[in-house]
């Protein structure tokens, strides 16, 4: 930083960013790590599930929901 280097204090925000994909979720097995294919809602997830229980035994999963955010000083957010 230079000498007069001026630093202040500034309040931001964070969340959904308006110009994001789609959340993607996938379902994993908590006993052996396998996944469900990614997409866009539970409705190939959950399938799945059901399927690998029935094959492996496997009764426990992990819901994994991907959404893409953004950080900005919060005078931003009442702008936009």
């Amino acid at each position: 930083m230079k000498p007069n280097t001026v630093l202040r204090h500034a309040l931001w925000t964070i969340g959904p960013n308006p110009d994001r994909d789609p959340p993607t979720v996938h379902t994993a097995c908590k006993e052996c790590g396998e996944k469900s294919p990614v997409g866009t809602d539970r409705a190939a997830s959950d399938p799945w599930a059901l399927e690998h229980s029935g094959r492996t035994g496997h009764r426990r999963y992990h819901e994994c929901v991907s959404v893409d955010l953004i950080t900005r000083p919060a005078h931003e957010e009442t702008t936009r």
